[in-house]
């Protein structure tokens, strides 16, 4: 299957792209390759199938004005209004592809392999038929009596076996008849989800073309095979011509239709011509009411239907215009007329010429009464003709109202689905504003402030450097021995101020790293200080306390995200270094490591934040029967390094 269903738009469009399922995507076990077409009712992908390693045509049931596609995959309805009608069409939808994978190729019907339903709607697998659609080559020129021939007599029996499901096609034009090479015909593009429902939305409103839509299916009144009959008589009258027939509905108005049997296109059997005919009789009981009927007509082994209704069709309503008056004959005319000369002419003769007055007499009352018969006859003209522009007035203002109240319902739907993103939209900014304000308000309570301080596990070190980077940042600590006075707190408050933060005068692990960064050239100098100040230790022997803690220190750091990274160090004499990558910040993290004689143990890591930003940490810990864990700060929550020394 190639041609596109439902006035379809090209798949080089933008508009397909809009709601159409992308090349790769899959469908069950088959995978999207293109969009073939997309209609109002639907979209035709070519796809294939893996399993059985073939390419196929897979209609997808997504009439645009009752649905829409989320997430690039799943179909809903626009609203709960119309979730009904994409619910029932969507079950003809299935229905019809059933019924179809059950004629096991029937002549001139696509053939149908499987139907499943996935993304909340459904799908219907075809053959990919090959060929070009009857409109293409209609283009280059009409049909001859053994094109009409090869094409007719396959598609009439393919209709006839989908007739015998229950099902109409409703849409025959020549878009939807493929022709391969050799001119054999495939229909195709079904349409039984496109049958209006019963009390349905405007957006349930068929789709049709003018020109190939039976007069029944601009009303209520109801359809059958007659109605497909004539679809395929005015794709043959377009094929033999050139030229559609004039739409149903103007027909009803005034019939402007010429009938093949009265243009005679040369080589096409009489039969055949007024079969054709018959089949776009504007009345559907004037039509064959089977295909089985239709083809002895055109066969000429039947006569034409009869204009009188069928049993199939005998209640059937036709909500159109009686037919226009028949044109008043002047036979009057001409019989008053000749009357009037009569008596002209027996009173010349009983008269003779000696009566020319009377002569004149009846001349004049001769002309007198056909002027009569004449303005008699105009009024009548006149009337009837008046009653055809009321009618067709009525009609167009019928349905001009109908498009008013499909654009106010669009209107309507547009302003709700507004309104909807709107509320979702002050929805959403409330529960911003609620989780910031909690965020403030728990970032003000010292209590909360001073357990996250706890969670960090800072040490008399860590202490040191927080005074000494006060200080330095103009908050004088008064000193920087580790030791967190009420005037250190002070101080940490009034630098929490000073960068817009609740004074709670505990430190969160991103002020933490905040105000050491700051001050990092004081703290660099102050650990300098420290360690000129400490007396060198003589290197000490292997044996010696500090030794037997020297080994393969093996481990991880874990992080709270769930990360963790395999670390492993060699401590000798005390002492050891190592690094693993951040590959987020595309550089590595380096620490050293060192160890005293009585198992305490300090790292110095100089890694970095969560922005990939440089950050120094001095983390301590005490090793204890052979393992050692350091804690440190990871954004709010506390990440840890543990390692254990081989035997």
């Amino acid at each position: 299957m190639t041609a596109e269903p439902d006035n379809a738009t090209s798949s080089g469009q933008d508009e397909a792209d809009l709601v159409s399922l992308q090349p790769g995507q899959a469908i069950g076990r088959y995978e999207i390759l293109a969009i073939l077409g997309q209609g109002g009712f639907g979209i035709t992908y070519r796809a294939r199938d893996t399993q059985l390693g073939r390419d196929v045509a897979i209609k997808e049931y997504l009439p645009t004005a009752l649905a829409v596609r989320t997430g690039g995959i799943t179909v809903v309805p626009r609203s709960t209004k119309a979730a009904e009608d994409f619910d029932w069409g969507r079950q003809r939808f299935v229905d019809e592809g059933r019924t179809l994978a059950t004629l096991q190729r029937a002549r001139g019907i696509v053939q149908v392999f499987d139907f499943l339903e996935a993304n909340d709607t459904a799908y219907i697998v075809m053959e990919l038929a090959p060929g070009r659609t009857m409109e293409s080559r209609l283009a280059t020129g009409t049909l001859s009596p053994a094109d009409i021939d090869r094409i007719l007599w396959p598609l009439l029996d393919g209709l006839e076996q989908v007739h015998a499901t229950g099902f109409l096609h409703r849409d025959i034009k020549p878009a939807n008849i493929l022709l391969d090479d050799a001119g054999n015909p495939t229909l195709i593009d079904f349409g039984a989800s496109r049958v209006p429902k019963e009390g349905a939305t405007s957006a349930m409103t068929a789709i049709f073309t003018p020109g190939f839509a039976a007069a029944e299916q601009f009303t209520s009144a109801k359809q059958g095979p007659w109605t497909d009959i004539y679809g395929v008589a005015a794709t043959l009258y377009t094929a033999i011509t050139g030229t559609a027939p004039p739409s149903a509905f103007d027909r009803m108005l005034g019939d402007t239709y010429r009938p093949l049997a009265e243009l005679n296109p040369e080589g096409f059997s009489p039969a055949l011509l007024a079969g054709i005919d018959n089949g776009l009789a504007v009345r559907s009981t004037s039509r064959p009411q089977s295909i089985a009927e239709w083809r002895a007509v055109l066969r000429g082994e039947a006569a034409p239907a009869a204009i009188t209704p069928s049993p199939a069709a005998a209640e059937e309503p036709i909500a159109a215009p009686s037919a226009p008056p028949p044109r008043p004959r002047r036979t009057a005319l001409w019989v008053a007329l000749a009357a009037a000369i009569l008596v002209v002419g027996g009173a010349g003769y009983y008269f003779g010429v000696a009566r020319p007055a009377a002569l004149a007499e009846a001349e004049r009352l001769a002309k007198q009464e056909a002027r009569k018969v004449e303005e008699r006859l105009a009024r009548e003209k006149q009337e009837a003709e008046a009653k055809i522009a009321q009618e067709k007035s009525r009609l167009k203002a019928e349905f001009e109202e109908k498009e008013r109240a499909r654009q106010r319902e669009e209107e309507l739907r547009k302003a709700q689905e507004e309104a909807r993103k709107q509320a979702e939209a002050e929805f959403a900014e409330k529960q911003r504003a609620e989780e910031d304000a909690k965020r403030k308000a728990e970032a003000a309570d010292p209590k909360i402030a001073e357990a996250a301080e706890n969670a960090l596990h800072l040490g008399i070190v860590d202490h040191q450097h927080i005074q000494v980077a006060l200080t330095a940042l103009g908050h004088d600590a008064k000193r920087n021995d580790g030791v967190m006075d009420a005037h250190t707190r002070d101080m940490i408050g009034e630098w929490q101020k000073e960068h817009g933060d609740p004074p709670t005068r505990f430190l969160t692990g991103p002020q933490n790293q905040a105000l050491l960064k700051d001050a990092l050239p004081a703290i660099s100098k102050f650990d300098a200080d420290q360690k000129k100040a400490t007396p060198e230790q003589p290197a000490k022997k292997p044996d010696a306390p500090a030794a037997g803690y020297d080994g393969t220190y093996s481990g991880a750091a874990s992080f709270p995200n769930g990360n963790s990274i395999p670390l492993s160090t060699r401590i000798v004499n005390g002492s050891g270094s190592g690094s693993w990558s951040v590959g987020r910040c595309n550089t590595n993290v380096t620490y050293s490591l060192s160890v005293d004689g009585s198992g305490n143990a300090h790292m110095l890591m100089n890694g970095y934040n969560q922005q990939c930003q440089p950050n120094q940490q001095n983390l301590a810990g005490r090793i204890q029967n052979n393992h050692v864990q350091f804690n440190f700060p990871f954004g709010s929550q506390t990440a840890h390094i543990d390692l254990t020394r081989s035997p």
